[in-house]
């Protein structure tokens, strides 16, 4: 009997040793504030859009533009363009480094017009002087035609030399006509797969707009934005291009290093040279 009370006793103890213990102290971060924005018209300009963060306490933003380009941002005051008519909605996602939660807010904007084409000197110059054929540019045989490095102005992590690049790098043209902006990346079925061990493998990348923005990039440097699924020069090449130089003969560009599902690397950048094909 009283090795049973004993046992009985035992697992009386066991049980208390064994409770969880509890912080009632502890309380997750709160939520980030619903964001706030504002929107407003371009003067003088029905095609652009400039927002605004107005929300406090965001240490992370992120806009979500479909259909306007940059088609993506996290400043907290830019400049978007929408090429065609249309209804748009433009989402910003707050959050905080604490992870918690990411609130949204969405408002809807309406573009009445197509936007204006005007063949400027420049657009001119990339699109073979505006006419219906277009222009084609491709990598030069020159040293140079590929410079990689860790920031915008630093490429010393590699330069190509004189015809070092791939055959089917070389093959590949890169097209831009005016009417309708479309740009086509004529690969003659194959691109360079720098996921796959730099093997060139079938690929038809299609046709699709691009956008010519003029004093928009870096040191007021001129862009060139590509869809979100094209590439020029470089498969892992971001889609938004700035211009270093254009003329008739040269076209460099520079551009940041990108994963494979198209998100920019925090580290990379590419400068292209390229000449009419």
């Amino acid at each position: 009997m009283n090795r049973i009370l004993l046992f009985i006793a035992f697992l009386g103890l066991l049980t208390v040793g064994c409770k969880p213990e509890r912080d009632d102290d502890f309380q997750l971060p709160p939520t980030p504030d619903t964001p706030v924005f504002s929107i407003e018209m371009v003067a003088g300009d029905s095609n652009r859009v400039v927002i605004k963060d107005l929300s406090e306490g965001n240490f992370q933003r992120l806009w979500n533009l479909p259909g306007g380009s940059p088609n993506t941002s996290n400043k907290v005051i830019d400049t978007v363009f929408y090429n065609k008519a249309g209804d748009y909605t433009i989402t910003l996602f707050v959050s905080k480094t604490d992870g918690s939660g990411t609130p949204s807010a969405s408002k809807k904007i309406i573009v009445l017009r197509n936007a204006p084409l005007v063949c400027s000197p420049k657009l001119a110059l990339l699109t073979g002087d505006c006419t219906p054929q277009g222009k084609c540019w491709t990598l030069t045989h020159d040293a140079g035609a590929v410079k990689v490095g860790p920031t915008y102005d630093d490429y010393s992590w590699f330069t190509s030399t004189v015809d070092g690049l791939q055959a089917p790098q070389y093959d590949d043209g890169f097209c831009f006509t005016f009417e309708n902006l479309v740009f086509q990346n004529k690969n003659n079925g194959a691109s360079v797969n720098p996921w796959n061990g730099y093997q060139a493998e079938a690929y038809d990348p299609g046709k699709s707009s691009f956008v010519f923005r003029e004093g928009t990039g870096i040191s007021g440097r001129d862009q060139i934005v590509l869809s979100d699924d094209q590439f020029m020069g470089v498969w892992d090449c971001d889609n938004l291009l700035d211009v270093v130089k254009l003329t008739q003969t040269e076209l460099v560009v520079r551009g940041r290093q990108r994963e494979q599902n198209g998100t920019p690397k925090a580290e990379g950048w590419f400068e292209l040279k390229f000449v009419p094909q």
